[in-house]
């Protein structure tokens, strides 16, 4: 076919070789590159376009010691890719009338520290409400399980970092707050009320990393250490951050929700373009954050990255050409964001 159009063009040429691949098969090769590359020991990935998975694989090991391969079902930990799972959680809530995004969560949740109880749930979900972040003089994390009440105990009688409204600070910790104000609206826990929303319509296997919970399919953790994939000692347990970075789920599931969001299936269309609409702060500049999103200036990408123990995972959604792609490794430290950048050049088509 590409010598009958040299010669329509009036091109002298002989195809050398094979065929030039396609951009299934380019991203396939990435894919394997990638692996290689960033030395993980697992990784799995999802495209989606219009309500269906179009390319999906496992590659690498999602248990190295036991030999098992990882694959397209295999569960890893999203990290902070849970935040837009918990953004559009509650923006559903909020949707149906049960509470406001820009009331104070102190009606939800008692007992909450005076310099907390104005705290709304928009500067939550945009990183704007002064709640710190990790401290590096200790560790955060909760020693075992704990309910989402008992994660507060962790960060809420520490100052804030600014006065709500006044800056962008990341912070996972500020989705704790927001999974507790949930609880509080919905009479549910966070977890069952995951599973009955975002989970049972959408994605089945979205889930809370429950650490007691044995799941077949659960990719083990892996951490880079100067260059070398090194199994976890522990296992973390995640229950002290469920909303803002607690979740496990397949690739192709992720990329399913994600999808759904953009067609405005699983929320309805002033919802999603709420989530993707740049925060402001009070002195009116514009944040690179929406709720719960990543949403660049002058870009048709929204997006969140994620990083933990076991975790690197990347997942965008390209508003043009309604690509939704997710990478997930089960090793920390091996930027997954990049082979996610590398596929959405290979595969983005605008509809």
């Amino acid at each position: 076919m590409l010598a009958a159009l040299l010669a329509a063009l009036g091109m002298q040429g002989t195809l050398v070789g094979p065929p030039p691949a396609s951009a299934p098969e380019l991203a396939l090769q990435a894919c394997e590159r990638f692996l290689g590359s960033s030395r993980a020991v697992g990784l799995t990935v999802a495209v989606a376009r219009d309500g269906k998975v179009i390319l999906s694989g496992g590659w690498g090991e999602r248990d190295r010691e036991a030999e098992l391969p990882m694959l397209s079902g295999t569960l890893v930990r999203l990290a902070s890719v849970s935040k837009p799972v918990t953004a559009a959680l509650t923006a559903l809530v909020a949707h149906e009338g049960k509470l406001s995004l820009d009331a104070a969560i102190s009606a939800h949740v008692p007992d909450l520290p005076e310099t907390l109880q104005p705290l709304t749930l928009r500067a939550l979900l945009s990183h704007t409400a002064g709640i710190r972040h990790y401290r590096a003089d200790r560790n955060d994390n909760a020693t075992g399980a704990c309910t989402t009440r008992e994660a507060l105990a962790l960060f809420v009688n520490d100052p804030l970092i600014a006065q709500p409204g006044t800056k962008y600070s990341y912070s996972t910790h500020a989705f704790t707050l927001v999974g507790a104000t949930l609880e509080g609206v919905t009479k549910q826990d966070f977890r069952t009320l995951l599973r009955e929303r975002i989970s049972k319509p959408v994605a089945p296997t979205l889930d809370c990393e429950v650490a007691s919970d044995a799941k077949e399919l659960r990719s083990a953790a892996y951490e880079l250490v100067y260059g070398k994939a090194v199994r976890a000692e522990k296992r973390e347990d995640l229950s002290w951050k469920y909303a803002g970075g607690g979740m496990e789920c397949s690739a192709p599931d992720l990329a399913r929700f994600a999808d759904a969001v953009q067609r405005a299936t699983l929320v309805p269309a002033e919802v999603r373009d709420a989530l993707w609409t740049r925060q402001k702060l009070v002195d009116g500049r514009e944040i690179d954050y929406g709720l719960g999103w990543a949403v660049p200036a002058k870009s048709t990408l929204v997006s969140h990255s994620g990083s933990q123990q076991g975790a690197s995972t990347m997942l965008t959604v390209d508003r043009e050409s309604g690509l939704v792609i997710v990478v997930l490794c089960n090793t920390s430290g091996a930027k997954a964001s990049e082979l996610g950048d590398e596929l959405r050049q290979i595969l983005s088509q605008p509809r």
